[in-house]
């Protein structure tokens, strides 16, 4: 009898808190997922296209920073130099809140810049001098119109307010980067 004591409220207890904490935890985590849709106006999951721009804009922002140290090492030119620096700065800062923005929403992105990214840079590195300048100016030019389009293709028909506010929020540095490069051309 002394035992059924004993267990009775432990058991008891057990039984209570299965019961109650489910339901609370239901509650408790429902709050805050209907306050981030109505907030943000966005589903729990990404559609193919923001996802798509999540993992392309990554790598964007990968061999930008991949050519801006490229442009460090090897070229002379004081301006090549300082565009070189702004990149590296601005595309890892654009980067970092891309990445936090798939982490929340578990989109798993690239760990390199593509093939033809690393390979266009690695035909400008072959270059020295003012040759190098010149074809790494063309190459940052390009590149940048490319995220550009990237960007607008994103705010038509991107579906999520995450991802367009990250869309929306690069186009002006994007823009910025190339009236310095083609200043610099």
């Amino acid at each position: 009898m002394s035992t059924a004591r004993k267990l009775a409220p432990a058991t008891l207890a057990a039984v209570l808190a299965l019961t109650i904490a489910p339901a609370a935890q239901a509650q408790t985590a429902a709050a805050p997922v209907n306050a981030s849709i109505a907030e943000s106006g966005t589903a729990l999951h990404l559609s193919r296209q923001d996802k798509s721009y999540l993992r392309q804009a990554h790598r964007g922002h990968l061999a930008e920073i991949a050519a801006g140290r490229a442009a460090l090492r090897e070229s002379r030119d004081r301006g090549v130099r300082e565009i070189a620096w702004r990149l590296i700065r601005d595309h890892r800062r654009l980067d970092a809140r891309l990445r936090d923005v798939a982490d929340r929403f578990d989109v798993r992105l690239p760990d390199a810049p593509s093939a033809e990214q690393q390979a266009a840079l690695r035909d400008v590195v072959a270059r020295s001098g003012e040759r190098f300048d010149r074809t790494w100016l063309r190459l940052q030019a390009d590149a940048h119109y490319r995220s550009l389009r990237l960007v607008q293709v994103e705010l038509r028909l991107g579906h999520s307010n995450w991802t367009r506010d990250l869309a929306r929020d690069s186009a002006p540095v994007i823009r910025h980067h190339l009236r310095m490069i083609r200043a610099e051309q």
